[in-house]
């Protein structure tokens, strides 16, 4: 009984043994589907749901590998297979359930944190230094203005186009690292702003700023108890959007969405202004749809995950609607494009840096905790954001309207 005991237990060992690729991949199953049901209600930041995927992903791979091949070096064009077959049904077919895209935008403006250098200075924000602003700037076709003046320029007629005044209150979704709730701030008027990105919190929390963590597609806008004079979106409401949903399927968010707007703001008010800083895909694009188009749209798109660009008539069709209609339309397609393209330091040309330790240890640490490390890089290195705007062109082209997108910034009244 003994010896026939002990032969049970080494069995055991040795089929444990040659079935742990299949043990691991049940694990990091069961992981996923139990992380993606507590993900739903309650939101978790340190272990995150496509780390977990792209570990399944390998070993699904490697499970495939050694089941029909029993050779593990099969697994990587299994591995890849399976990879471009969910990416076609994810942005080709909008079937998709794997990929937490909040995740992927959370982790884009850390690595933006990380890897992009400064496009403003202290004095004209207070904020800390160790930020950068990611919306555009204003010139007013003068093309000669440094950062600093562009983008105090910028808030100077966002200011003066909403009416603000000392004792006003003021939303900002999508307030990146605070610059324009510092900004009104130094004004009197009282800010609170809303942002996805842990890290651009934490920065805003440092800085003395009122800022909420929260997803606007999970609700967080409904959270607020407040109402507001006036509400910002500045370059944040493409995040709205998704290129792995139905084009129907954004505009009913964006639709949603506006209408929550509505909700926030005072009826009492003098200002009851909205304004919103928007890229709009233009189908007028000389190459619009063709492979270079697309490859463009694939790396930005996956390197910020939430994003995605209606055209124009349709998102003003949304601002003309009930109790609400457009009163400014400006088009600032080469301000946008003219801050980033003339600096090689701006985030324009942001891409992964080993100049520093810390940089070197964040490249490590993305390789192996996210998937979409190696998209942001080719991303940078295809120039793509400043592919949206017209290209690298180093000399100011505002005559040239032949371009993917065209950015908008819009000023809507709201009535009660």
């Amino acid at each position: 009984m003994v010896k026939k005991s002990s032969k049970l237990n080494l069995n055991n060992i040795l089929n444990f043994k040659n079935n742990i690729i299949y043990n691991i991949t049940l694990i990091i199953a069961i992981l996923w589907i139990l992380l993606t049901i507590i993900k739903k209600y309650f939101p978790i930041y340190f272990i995150q749901r496509n780390t977990i995927a792209m570990y399944l992903l390998i070993f699904i791979g490697l499970s495939l590998s050694k089941y029909f091949f029993n050779n593990l070096w099969f697994s990587i064009p299994l591995i890849i297979l399976i990879f471009i077959l969910h990416e076609i049904a994810w942005y080709g077919l909008y079937i998709g359930f794997t990929k937490d895209e909040g995740e992927v935008t959370n982790n884009f403006y850390s690595w933006a944190n990380i890897y992009c250098n400064n496009t403003l200075k202290k004095d004209i924000t207070n904020n800390n230094n160790n930020d950068t602003d990611y919306s555009e700037g204003l010139f007013d076709n003068n093309w000669n203005l440094n950062n600093e003046e562009s983008f105090k320029l910028k808030f100077d007629t966002y200011f003066e186009y909403l009416k603000l005044k000392p004792g006003m209150k003021i939303l900002d979704i999508g307030c990146g690292n605070g610059h324009w709730l510092q900004y009104c701030k130094n004004k009197g008027v009282e800010g609170l702003g809303v942002t996805i990105s842990e890290s651009q919190y934490k920065h805003n929390m440092i800085n003395g700023l009122n800022v909420i963590l929260g997803d606007v597609h999970k609700g967080i806008l409904k959270t607020i108890n407040q109402k507001f004079d006036a509400i910002t979106c500045i370059g944040a409401l493409e995040h709205m959007c998704s290129l792995s949903n139905k084009p129907k399927k954004n505009i009913e968010i964006l639709n949603n969405y506006y209408n929550q707007v509505k909700n926030l703001i005072n009826p009492n008010s003098e200002s009851r202004l909205y304004l919103n800083s928007y890229m709009t895909t233009n189908k007028k694009y000389s190459k619009y749809l063709d492979v270079y188009w697309f490859i463009n749209a694939y790396f930005i798109t996956t390197a910020y995950g939430y994003g995605a660009y209606v055209f124009e008539e349709d998102i003003e069709k949304i601002y003309n609607s009930e109790n609400s209609k457009i009163l400014i339309k400006r088009d600032y397609t080469e301000d946008y494009r003219w801050i980033l393209v003339r600096d090689n330091d701006s985030w324009g040309y942001c891409n992964y840096k080993f100049d520093t330790p810390y940089r070197i240890a964040n490249f490590v640490k993305d390789v192996f905790t996210d998937p979409s490390w190696w998209q942001r890089f080719l991303y940078g290195y295809f120039d793509s954001w400043l592919w949206q705007f017209g290209g690298t062109n180093p000399e100011p082209m505002p005559e040239n309207k032949d371009t993917p997108i065209r950015s908008y910034i819009y000023v809507t009244e709201i009535t009660p």
